[in-house]
């Protein structure tokens, strides 16, 4: 049976309130869906910020699609309001069970680990794109969109340093659609309340510039952040300028980092004061972001910020700033692509010779140009 889109199952709908529809299939709302895609990004918050660029190109190609996306409880805020989304379902016991009841024409599963894999093998679908579990236990490619990225991710020093692609052009390949430049974009809420509060608190003017320094990263990634000597000088050298305000951000792994950064300087420290949605909030008041390659990033890019980002050891191809901003990392390094996997043999030297000036002139030009 096709149901309506506007078909709710235990109660009724909004146009019969509304119009007095009480023959669905003569209701002039009546549309139906001709597939239902599930689409499994639970984990990694930047992660899933920068996949929603997909469902905007699933809508695209498949139009009168009704599209379910399967997020663990923290990455659920970012898919609020998006309006390619039809359904979002949070992972727990229940979705769970629910899941392994309905059918679905596709499931593209973009996650490694073993609940999305395993749970991608138990949901009946006719076709299945992206990463399943396999009998001995192990993560294996769906199909042959899938095959680059997955083999890419057994060779961090081989294939990894010398894929072009971003990340959004791999997940469009591992669901075998066309990739046509379509962005990561998450949809506030606020309405500016947060804005008109902080203005006030910190005593900002409309005209002054304000330049987000995130300075860490998950606890799993330390190559990926900039010194803080590095910080500490480049925030020096910003408030010189009095139209600068210079705003810390970061979790309670930052508070010791930051407070360093910050000590004696006219910063505005906001270490560990946000939940995620005011965190997501600050940043939407930036005009430049500076960060490494971490959620807060891929937040910025969604919501159409100015970045300098820091690479480190990671390989930089893998993100699209979409022509906002620049990037710093040292090209003549043999082992982009590390990770932190294991002791650095250089003393993080993808880190520490990353210039101040070089980041001070970068913040510039995205600033006045």
């Amino acid at each position: 049976m096709s149901h309506c889109q506007h078909f709710k199952g235990d109660r009724p709908c909004k146009y019969y309130w509304i119009d007095r529809s009480w023959d669905c299939s003569n209701c002039q709302h009546y549309t139906t869906y001709d597939k239902r895609i599930l689409l499994i990004k639970l984990d990694e918050l930047g992660d899933v910020v920068r996949s929603t660029a997909l469902v905007e190109g699933l809508k695209k190609k498949y139009k009168k699609s009704q599209i379910t996306w399967l997020v663990a409880k923290n990455g659920k805020y970012f898919l609020n309001n998006n309006p390619y989304i039809d359904r979002i379902l949070q992972y727990d016991n229940e979705s769970v069970r629910q899941l392994q009841c309905e059918k679905f024409d596709l499931i593209i599963n973009l996650d490694k680990d073993s609940k999305a894999t395993s749970l991608t093998m138990m949901i009946d679908s006719d076709i299945k794109r992206g990463y399943g579990l396999s009998k001995d236990g192990y993560v294996v490619p769906l199909n042959d969109g899938a095959n680059n990225s997955y083999y890419s991710s057994l060779d961090n020093w081989g294939r990894k340093i010398e894929e072009t692609k971003s990340y959004q052009e791999l997940i469009f390949d591992i669901s075998e659609i066309s990739y046509d430049g379509e962005k990561p974009k998450i949809f506030l809420d606020d309405g500016g309340l947060f804005k008109s509060k902080f203005y006030e608190k910190y005593n900002i003017k409309e005209d002054d510039n304000l330049i987000m320094f995130n300075t860490g990263a998950s606890s799993k990634y330390e190559h990926r952040i900039w010194t803080k000597e590095g910080y500490r000088k480049l925030a020096k050298k910003l408030l010189l300028d009095n139209k600068n305000k210079v705003i810390l951000t970061g979790s309670d792994l930052e508070l010791e980092r930051n407070d360093y950064i910050g000590k004696d300087l006219n910063v505005i420290n906001t270490t560990s004061n946000y939940n995620i949605e005011e965190f997501v909030y600050l940043l939407q008041l930036s005009d430049v972001i500076v960060t490494g390659e971490t959620s807060a990033m891929h937040i910025g890019i969604s919501l159409g910020k100015k970045i300098i980002g820091f690479w480190g050891s990671l390989p930089p191809n893998l993100v699209n700033l979409y022509g906002l901003g620049k990037k710093h990392y040292l090209k003549d390094l043999d082992c982009i692509g590390c990770y932190g996997q294991f002791e650095c043999p250089y003393d993080a030297k993808c880190m520490k010779d990353i210039k101040v000036d070089e980041v001070y002139k970068s913040v510039g030009d995205v600033l006045w140009n």
